[in-house]
């Protein structure tokens, strides 16, 4: 008997999980349930193959932002125990920054899926074909370069940690929405009565633009996501070969609370502007931000470029700092030292200023404190002249932003050392030896101290 069209395709769908499973045989899988037809199906298809399903653990993000919320949780629960598949149910808060209702509903959803993914782990998205080109036509219309208009990807990585290790896969790219419909036949799924709600974007160009642009051009969805994969692979092209140009303007940092890899001024000026907006994206996104949208980094980095000597012109981005220091651009973010303490290792930006050995209390009559506590700004060293912790900053180059709080050791009220950095060879305290108190990087955006 030959398989009816729903029935292939249920297989196609299915074989298109395959690899994920057969290539990472030692990964935890998650699946992002949101109870719709899109991931209800894809359960479906996990769950037709029992060797799976002892290893999905699947998740449904509860946004609170429907009064049957609750019930949706609950009957994804039941489709979950029906197929044999583990569930976790995760209550979110959704916080606004003014993007609107759709970007605070996926920030809160990324976050949830942070928190609960262990290291390593896949999660499985049912983004399909036609949501990448709708994708594609949003992008478009916001005004989007070529890194955003390549569409969705694959595969990429859950957070912009430069250390996370977990992937999102989006297997079923390769289908459209109307195929998805007709192998979900027979399948219960939720109705999401928002998902009709034309004040978004998304569903305005769902139901009211894309079946109109199909009356004129029938082929306008495969039309688009076939677009989206040239648009991808000159995409990566041009990062191919732009690499060796990117990476010479990119160099490591190790300043504390401040991002691993800072962007030489220099390098920047020597190319084009077509050619800088790419180190720059390049840049921050090995930082682990996003590509700009908008004007406003833009207008930054031309003020940045074009800044004299002794101007460090500043931006907030993305809850950070970006900031021109000398002849480099940098990302940083605010992160207090506590106002004293009295034992080393003094934790700051995710690093440490720690001795060799362990951790161990100052001596009396000796303590830590951000410089901003201090009410003098000199260093008093033993047997020399005071110094100016400005002429100290300038020798040491350190960044403008983390001036105020660099941890100093004070002693009877005077500082005399500046943690971390390299101190005069007469500058020592019993127990605790001065030269060996140096910065222990740890970047802002990872988890663990080096």
């Amino acid at each position: 008997m030959s398989l009816s069209s729903a029935e292939q395709l249920r297989i196609e769908l299915t074989e298109a999980l395959a690899p994920v499973f057969s290539e990472s045989p030692d990964t935890a899988v998650y699946l992002a349930l949101s109870g719709g037809m899109d991931s209800r199906l894809m359960l479906d298809c996990i769950a037709s193959r029992p060797e799976w399903c002892s290893r999905v653990m699947a998740i449904h993000v509860n946004h609170g932002l429907s009064r049957d919320a609750d019930l949706w949780q609950q009957e994804c629960q039941r489709y979950c125990e029906a197929c044999g598949v583990s569930f976790i149910g995760q209550k979110v808060t959704l916080e606004y920054t003014g993007q609107g209702t759709e970007a605070a509903a996926r920030d809160a959803r990324y976050a949830a899926f942070e928190q609960l993914l262990p290291p390593h782990a896949l999660l499985l998205t049912a983004h399909h074909g036609s949501d990448q080109a709708e994708t594609l036509l949003l992008r478009l219309f916001r005004g989007s370069g070529l890194a955003g208009l390549k569409g969705m990807s694959p595969s990429r990585k859950l957070t912009r940690h430069s250390d996370d290790k977990r992937t999102v896969v989006r297997p079923w790219l390769g289908f459209t929405r109307e195929q998805l419909a007709l192998a979900a036949r027979g399948l219960s799924w939720i109705e999401d009565d928002s998902n009709r709600d034309q004040t978004f974007d998304r569903n305005w160009m769902r139901h009211s633009l894309m079946p109109l642009l199909q009356v004129r051009y029938p082929a306008v969805e495969s039309t688009l996501i076939e677009t989206t994969q040239h648009l991808s692979a000159d995409y990566y092209l041009l990062m191919e070969l732009l690499t060796p140009v990117l990476n010479s303007a990119v160099s490591e940092c190790d300043w504390p609370a401040t991002a691993p890899f800072c962007l030489s001024v220099e390098a920047v000026l020597k190319q084009p502007s077509r050619v800088r907006f790419h180190q720059v994206r390049y840049w921050l996104e090995k930082n682990g931000l996003p590509v700009p949208q908008g004007k406003k980094v833009w207008h930054w980095l031309e003020q940045a470029l074009n800044a004299g000597p002794d101007r460090h012109p500043s931006l907030r981005f993305d809850g950070v700092v970006l900031q021109r220091f000398r002849q480099h651009l940098y990302v940083w973010s605010e992160q207090k030292t506590p106002d004293s303490v009295d034992c080393i290792p003094v934790t700051w930006g995710r690093g440490t200023i720690a001795p060799s050995a362990n951790s161990q209390p100052l001596p009396e009559g000796w303590s830590v404190s951000p410089t901003r506590q201090c009410a003098s700004k000199v260093l008093s060293r033993v047997g020399q002249q005071t110094k100016s912790l400005k002429n100290v900053w300038q020798e040491k180059g350190v960044p403008v932003w983390l001036r105020d709080d660099w941890p100093m050791l004070i002693y009877a009220g005077e500082i005399v050392a500046a943690l971390g950095l390299v101190n005069d060879c007469s500058l020592k305290c019993e127990p605790v030896d001065i030269l060996s108190l140096k910065w222990r990087r740890g970047a802002i955006w990872r988890e663990t101290t080096e």
